[in-house]
């Protein structure tokens, strides 16, 4: 079975669809705009359709990649012992495990805290583009996939817990000062799950079908003039 097929059975709203939780088997499988499907029978949501996901997915992918920037480059924390202070950033914090020995620890933390959040943002944000023309089709489906592979790899809420847990457990050993970089930090956190829930790949299949749907009539339309 070749992608068109894929893509098509994909885009079917009558298809049928199993509930992950009890594999109950729906008769429809995708919600109606603006609305979530549940099951009966455990009552799990089976599939949301917010009203203009597109939109929302556009915004809140650039938002986020407005904040990615002081996030990673402000300082999110300073600690300090009588004289002596130092800064944390997200990068001091890689720099510190490579300098350790810890390639393959340092190397997991740079892609789970930064390269995966960056990369989700940026495929969110063609794709929430891209659909809108019909020449970069191709591109948007190859980077939906991309983002479905990568979306359970960005682990700003793990870094977030790391943060928390030294501001409680270093708090007594000096004066720790929390950085305008742990404020965006934790923007970027919230605006990375918004734009998680927001996004709704159906929308980007439904778009881009609707748009083949009315080329076709008109394609059709010229070779037979």
């Amino acid at each position: 079975m070749g992608p068109t097929a894929i893509d098509h059975r994909v885009r079917d709203p009558n298809r049928k669809r199993a509930c992950h939780e009890c594999d109950l088997l729906l008769d429809k499988g995708i919600a109606p705009p603006g609305d979530k499907l549940s099951c009966p029978r455990c009552g799990a949501t089976i599939h949301r359709n917010p009203s203009h996901s597109v939109h929302y997915t556009a915004a809140l992918s650039i938002t986020g990649l407005v904040l990615f920037v002081p996030a990673v480059s402000l300082p999110l924390l300073h600690f300090s012992i009588l004289a002596l202070g130092a800064e944390n950033t997200l990068f001091n914090g890689v720099h510190s495990l490579l300098g350790a020995g810890f390639v393959w620890l340092a190397s997991l933390v740079l892609f789970c805290s930064v390269l995966a959040p960056l990369g989700k943002f940026l495929l969110l944000t063609f794709v929430s583009i891209g659909c809108h023309f019909r020449t970069l089709d191709g591109p948007v489906t190859g980077a939906v996939r991309w983002y479905q592979h990568l979306k359970d790899w960005g682990m700003l809420d793990v870094y977030l817990l790391g943060l928390l847990v030294a501001l409680v457990k270093m708090e007594d050993l000096g004066k720790l000062v929390v950085e305008p970089g742990f404020y965006c930090f934790c923007a970027l956190m919230v605006v990375s799950n918004l734009s998680m829930l927001a996004f709704d790949q159906q929308s980007i299949w439904n778009r881009m079908e609707r748009r083949r749907r009315v080329a076709l009539p008109a394609a059709e339309g010229g070779e037979v003039g």
